[in-house]
């Protein structure tokens, strides 16, 4: 593969001049040519003057005085950033240097106000902010991209998963400011989260992740080995999907994420270009020619109007050209580095046990539940009870919590998901479930033959959209390595195959079937559902008339009576249990690898299967998932 040739040269350092005399004109307020503390004065009595009318008008004391310049675009918009220093002139200053290969002067037209987005109040921000206001890559800022999940560690013990990125983000920050304590901070707030007992890996990371800066010489792939939300490097994961185009001509899917989240990075760490990593050609810079490398030039020019585009909403408080992330799947097929011949030959299960538990009840809104937050305490209190799961492991997350900060927002099930799988080694025990809506959705990666993805329904799902069946099995199962134990309970509607893995237990004729659209990993996954994909999970009064999810209240009584059934068994348990209750759902049980299920007792904890998958990947036609009936309309009744 040939490389292509340095993105600036001459023209580029002429640019840098030209924007820095833009800036010069803008903030020269007397006219003189020159930039002195007057000017500075002035700019401040300008905005604090703004400042004062704003107040003035919140609180009715009279009208705000005509602006000639056009009024900014209402808050209809998915991230807003402040990316002003010092309370300055939202137009690019000094020292914010792009990384943009601009061939013309005029830029790049906006996405109009007519191109809706779910409503979200603005994020404000400005550089006299700390540090963990500033934002992440994909627009949370650090405080809840970090708050909501402990720090995660790899094998090695170091420091890895979102509280990796802040840190290094912080530390980043740090080396060409100077002037702010940022990793300091950071630390501080995750003791203030109670995660206490991770600070010495948090201090031991700011040592080796300032060693590594501080080395770093040019390198032009510097930005593509930061980690994206799926856990894995932005080179791996773009190198591998072919570039997406939306209606307006912006790169979005992969490759437009990687550009928005190098442009952020720009604006979120102003002095980047004294670091020698990104030197060559900028982050920015950096992301179009990889994109070059990869053979996709034909989408560079649309690759660079979306950087500037997202240059220009960045400083414009304004909407970004990528404002909703279209997911997707790498598809490959690769040989598996090891391969079982004996399906209990797997390790002995003495490592980490951890959960993450998720309860919707969509409070407020038209479809709201009832007993999807019991189901959260009710698998608490099994996993505690009877399997042994410390409380310091198990992530919580539902929408009645007081700390908003912990509701399950697709962002932060995202997060939760990565923390899950982040870091887990042979001998690991892991559990997921979720209770509340599932829905399916029209499919545009191809990779589903009735055109439907799965999808569950986070407590935000009209504002960020859906968890996708395919961002599930990337998050939390395709990074699992053989000797890992996952455990999946989808309390919800069509949920059947909602997180796609290879067979589907079949129980007329007793036997795993493999279907189509099969997707091959290392770790040991089953997930049981609470219905097949054409039905719905039910919401009832449980114990002592106690709102629970139909098969969590069945699944926890029998697992608590009788937890060494073997797994067809109690498969038969929870459909006699629910059709006793009067409830036509039927559960379905999937799993990673096929193993001799009716000779094997059920257990969240023991018997990890090793992996007996010859090859790893997604590969086959798509697979054909049951025609929905009545459960149309339910998600009717969804979107109200």
């Amino acid at each position: 593969m040939g490389c292509s040739a340095s993105l600036f040269g001459t023209a580029g350092k002429e640019k840098a001049r030209e924007y820095k005399e833009t800036a010069k004109d803008v903030l020269d307020q007397d006219g003189d040519g020159q930039l002195t503390m007057q000017d500075v004065a002035i700019v401040a009595g300008k905005a604090k003057e703004q400042v004062q009318a704003v107040v003035a008008l919140a609180t009715g004391a009279q009208e705000p005085p005509a602006q000639e310049e056009t009024a900014a675009e209402p808050a209809d918009v998915d991230v807003m950033i402040d990316a002003t220093e010092d309370g300055g002139s939202p137009h690019q200053t000094p020292g914010k240097k792009r990384s943009t290969r601009r061939k013309a002067k005029s830029k790049a037209k906006r996405r109009t106000a007519s191109q809706a987005v779910p409503e979200a109040a603005p994020q404000q921000m400005s550089f006299d902010d700390t540090f963990i206001k500033r934002f992440a890559p994909n627009g949370q800022t650090w405080r809840d991209y970090c708050g909501a999940v402990p720090p995660a560690q790899n094998q090695e013990g170091q420091l890895i998963g979102v509280w990796g990125e802040c840190l290094n983000s912080a530390v980043i920050f740090e080396v060409t400011d100077g002037s702010y304590p940022a990793t300091r901070e950071v630390i501080e707030f995750a003791e203030q989260c109670g995660y206490g007992e991770f600070l010495h890996l948090l201090q031991e990371a700011e040592g080796w992740m300032r060693e590594e800066i501080e080395a770093a010489q040019e390198d032009t792939h510097a930005f593509m080995r930061h980690v994206t939300p799926y856990g894995i490097t932005w080179a791996h994961y773009c190198e591998k999907v072919e570039p997406k185009l939306d209606a307006n001509g912006y790169v979005n899917g992969t490759w437009g994420q990687c550009i928005t989240a190098a442009v952020i990075f720009e604006h979120q760490n102003p002095n980047w270009s004294q670091l020698p990593a990104y030197q060559a050609d900028g982050p920015a810079g950096q992301v179009i020619m990889f994109l070059e490398q990869c053979g996709h030039e034909p989408f560079s020019e649309a690759l660079l109007t979306t950087e500037r585009a997202t240059h220009d909403a960045i400083e414009q408080n304004g909407k970004l050209p990528v404002f909703k992330e279209v997911y997707q799947p790498v598809i490959e097929l690769e040989p598996a580095p090891e391969v079982a011949e004996d399906e209990h030959a797997g390790p002995e299960m003495t490592g980490v046990k951890k959960a993450f538990v998720v309860g919707c009840n969509y409070p407020g809104q038209p479809a709201a539940l009832r007993g999807c937050v019991n189901d959260t305490h009710s698998w608490k209190d099994t996993l505690m009870k009877h399997y042994g799961f410390e409380e310091k492991n198990i992530l919580v997350m539902h929408d009645e919590l007081e700390d908003k900060r912990l509701w399950p927002t697709l962002k932060n099930m995202k997060n939760g998901l990565r923390w899950l799988a982040e870091g887990a080694n042979p001998g690991d025990v892991l559990f997921f479930s979720f209770s509340g809506h599932g829905t399916q959705i029209d499919s545009d990666d191809g990779n589903e033959a009735d055109g439907k993805d799965e999808a569950l329904c986070p407590t935000n799902f009209r504002e960020e959209g859906l968890l996708l069946d395919n961002e599930i099995f990337d998050l939390v199962v395709t990074p699992l390595v053989s000797g890992v134990k996952l455990t999946i309970i989808l309390d919800c509607c069509h949920s059947g195959t909602a997180v796609d893995l290879s067979f589907i237990w079949e129980m007329d004729n007793d036997s795993w079937e493999e279907v189509g659209g099969t997707r091959y990993v290392a770790g040991d996954v089953q997930m049981f559902s609470g219905c097949q994909d054409d039905q719905c999970s039910m919401d009832v009064a449980g114990v002592f008339g106690r709102p629970q999810g139909a098969m969590t209240m069945a699944m926890t009584k029998v697992v608590e009576n009788d937890n060494s059934l073997p797994y067809p068994e109690l498969l038969t348990r929870l459909h006699e249990a629910l059709e006793e209750g009067g409830y036509d759902q039927k559960p379905r049980l999937t799993s990673s690898q096929k193993f001799g299920a009716g000779s094997k007792s059920f257990s969240l904890c023991e018997g990890a299967i090793p992996n007996l998958n010859e090859h790893l990947g997604f590969t086959g036609p798509p697979r054909v998932h049951d025609t929905r009936t009545a459960a149309a309309e339910l998600d009717a009744f969804l979107w109200e």
